[in-house]
């Protein structure tokens, strides 16, 4: 009797001791998601949400992320359509013909305050149905953003002392911020993240635009002399982008399930982007090579007038001009941002 009563209260014990974690039961299931690079800040809600969604289906909905092992960076949108991957990291800017309104969060100097507001915006352009329509024409569907932080630039030579310092330098700046680098004189290029590293150091590069963290992870520092640190040239939009035919193809616990992921993957996201910036400046300004620079803040006003608003209402006629209604989404944009700053 002793022995049973010791029987039963080990197992009440282990009852207690062992939480029950519920699990979404379903088919198995495997998912293939596309980037480029290495894991870093940006890829955080990829490696969050495979976690989450592995965890919770005991391993029968997995994930498995190509850091470039399946296509280039301008080929996503094409794996997409033809089925090759169920998800990608894509960037507009990379093929803006094919993206031509999403490129709007590609404009240089836009009001998009913390990071919380840049979040409300691009969740509610993401639910535009004129967006939503860009990204159907290639089986996609945005479903939540990496949330990239401001640019800066990273270049070889003497540190600039003005922005005039930047007139006939080849920059690799992305959409509406190469735009913006053009209206004091410099020559915007676009090259994906992972050419970067070999074009500057051959030197088709003088000047390259990125956030700090990504100017940790792409090495840049390696080559460059100095640095902006106040420039806040503005950010692009990178979301990740999943496959309609295959999440539409999903038993609705797993579509659930997703949507859970995401909240879980925002916040690990945001969290890793604002850290990893903050980071990776603190680590670029110790190397005791990089010269920091902090540029006069009047001559940034007289910049962000001259190459803001003009920019963007260049980027609205040109879509306006293309039969697709930049304006609209323009200052769809705008009163969004404004909404969040209250």
């Amino acid at each position: 009797m002793k022995f049973l009563k010791k029987i039963a209260l080990l197992a009440a014990v282990t009852l207690i001791a062992t939480p029950a974690f519920a699990k979404v039961d379903g088919p198995n299931v495997n998912w293939r998601f596309a980037t480029f690079g290495k894991p870093r800040a940006a890829t955080t809600l990829l490696e969050e949400m495979k976690k989450y969604v592995e965890a919770e289906t005991d391993g029968k909905f997995t994930i498995t992320i190509g850091y470039g092992t399946f296509g280039e960076p301008k080929e996503f949108l094409d794996l997409l359509k033809i089925g090759s991957v169920q998800g990608a990291l894509v960037s507009a800017s990379y093929t803006p013909a094919r993206l031509p309104l999403y490129t709007v969060l590609d404009l240089p100097f836009l009001p998009l305050g913390d990071i919380n507001t840049q979040r409300m915006v691009h969740d509610k352009l993401h639910a535009d149905p004129r967006i939503k329509a860009e990204f159907a024409a290639w089986n996609g569907v945005p479903f939540m953003s990496s949330l990239l932080p401001q640019y800066e630039l990273v270049g070889k030579g003497d540190a600039p002392t003005n922005l005039d310092a930047l007139k006939g330098k080849r920059v690799r700046a992305l959409g509406g911020m190469g735009q913006a680098l053009e209206k004091v004189g410099a020559v915007p290029t676009n090259i994906p993240a992972p050419e970067i590293y070999n074009a500057f150091d051959r030197g088709l590069l003088d000047v390259v635009a990125l956030p700090f963290y990504a100017h940790d992870s792409f090495k840049t520092y390696e080559i460059g002399d100095w640095m902006t640190t106040n420039l806040g040239l503005g950010t692009i939009g990178y979301p990740l982008v999943l496959s309609i035919s295959d999440y539409e193809a999903l038993p609705a616990q797993y579509k659930e399930l997703l949507n859970k992921a995401r909240e879980v993957a925002y916040e690990a996201q945001m969290k890793a982007m604002t850290e990893g910036d903050q980071k990776a400046l603190e680590k670029l300004g110790s190397t005791g090579k990089m010269k920091l620079v902090k540029l006069d803040e009047g001559q940034l006003d007289q910049f962000r007038q001259a190459a803001g608003r003009p920019v963007w209402d260049e980027w609205a006629a040109a879509r306006e001009k293309d039969g697709v209604p930049g304006k609209d989404i323009l200052q769809f944009l705008l009163d969004t941002a404004k909404e969040g700053s209250k």
